[in-house]
């Protein structure tokens, strides 16, 4: 039996430093063929991100993919929105229904720019996402696909096989999904990257689910991801869209009845977060904790991590 390791359950080797300073670490990414400022993109939910919250990535070089919950005609009007204002960068997630195929077909007759769509399902190793990859590729040569999540070396090669160009990694790791126990199915996320980075087909890993601590983000790209996608630690932000009640943020999975308002397919809960720092000194102490950890690990980048050793905490 395959013995698996989540983040809490490795740890990392420092290395002798040249480094004459932490603040001369770049801590920037190549992803998607653009440079980003981080690593890490905020989750896909409405307590995590807002059109607000997106803009303000967007204007400052950080990826974002904005959510597809809320109103039918979210993803229209906000790819119509964004256009109108000319952002930087226009990166949305979609589902699989008839729905998604109508709002796309209405955003290519408006001519609106869409730099990045994102296939957000949780079991993406489906035959129905499929034919919303073609569909995009017809009508949108330009526009760069992400579609997730899976979490086997097999669902990665499914995906990259249809020919996107980011695959989201992780199903069941992060605290507000219950997937784990309400299914049985669930391998822990850096166990999932490390897997679908051993395939070695050259195609960027979200690493989706489990980031408790800024130096999760940097296990995930020890294992193998371009990128670690972060929910609990930005919807505890001052400025997050996440509701007050009590002094507390809550903090709802997209499959909570919280959420969806009805009890079907739940596969989410509720939590209370402390309220924390606002998104913009969130960036920053994740820019300054990574700064940390590439001097740890001996280098003067991320591509350091490609290299770092690890072993499990006994």
């Amino acid at each position: 039996m395959q013995e698996l390791f989540s983040y809490d359950d490795i740890y990392l080797r420092p290395r002798h430093s040249s480094l004459s300073s932490r603040s001369d670490a770049d801590v920037s990414v190549e992803f998607l063929g653009k440079r980003w400022k981080l690593p890490v993109i905020p989750a896909t939910m409405e307590d995590v991100i807002d059109r607000k919250i997106a803009e303000y990535l967007s204007a400052h070089d950080y990826f974002y993919i904005y959510h597809r919950f809320g109103k039918e005609d979210t993803t229209h009007c906000f790819v119509a929105n964004a256009n109108v204002k000319n952002w930087k960068l226009i990166s949305v997630a979609i589902g699989v229904n008839n729905n998604t195929l109508n709002q796309l077909t209405g955003i290519k007759k408006e001519g609106y720019r869409v730099d990045v769509l994102t296939i957000d399902v949780a079991h993406a190793d489906h035959e129905n996402v499929r034919p919303v990859i073609s569909f995009i590729k017809e009508n949108f040569p330009t526009t760069k696909i992400i579609a997730g999540n899976v979490a086997t070396g097999g669902g990665y090669k499914y995906l990259c096989d249809l020919g996107v160009d980011a695959v989201k990694v992780g199903i069941g790791g992060g605290k507000i999904c219950t997937t784990k126990n309400k299914t049985g199915f669930h391998i822990p996320t850096f166990q999932s990257v490390l897997g679908c980075a051993a395939m070695g087909l050259d195609i960027p890993i979200i690493a989706d689910g489990g980031i408790k601590h800024n130096g999760d983000i940097v296990k995930a790209l020890v294992a193998g991801a371009q990128m670690a996608m972060a929910g609990g630690l930005f919807a505890s932000c001052i400025d997050s869209p996440a509701k007050i009640v009590n002094g507390k943020k809550i903090y709802r999975g997209s499959t909570s009845y919280e959420s969806k308002g009805k009890r079907r397919h739940i596969e989410g809960i509720t939590l209370e977060l402390e309220e924390g720092f606002t998104y913009a000194e969130r960036l920053q102490e994740i820019s300054e904790d990574l700064s940390s950890a590439i001097s740890y690990g001996g280098g003067k980048d991320l591509s350091i991590f490609n290299c770092v050793e690890w072993g499990r905490v006994h």
